[in-house]
């Protein structure tokens, strides 16, 4: 799994309390987030489609805007 790396800015207080109790900050951020997305479905949900379709933007697809409709009817859906 690929780990981008991200820097979180502490205000000084919080970063040596972190430091004296040794909290695994990258552990901890990824629960708060993985808590967040699972309260929230919905934006997390958005995100998601709002990245991949950015990345679809990125690498150039070009989906026809008729492509579900072609495809429902090739299947005989309506």
């Amino acid at each position: 799994m690929r780990m981008p790396n991200r820097t979180i800015y502490l205000p000084e207080d919080l970063d040596q309390v972190s430091r004296r109790v040794g909290l695994n900050l990258s552990r901890l951020t990824q629960q708060a987030i993985r808590e967040f997305v699972a309260e929230h479905h919905e934006l997390a949900l958005e995100a998601r489609i709002d990245a991949v379709s950015a990345r679809t933007r990125e690498l150039g697809f070009n989906w026809p805007e008729d492509y579900l409709d072609d495809q429902r009817s090739e299947a005989g859906e309506r």
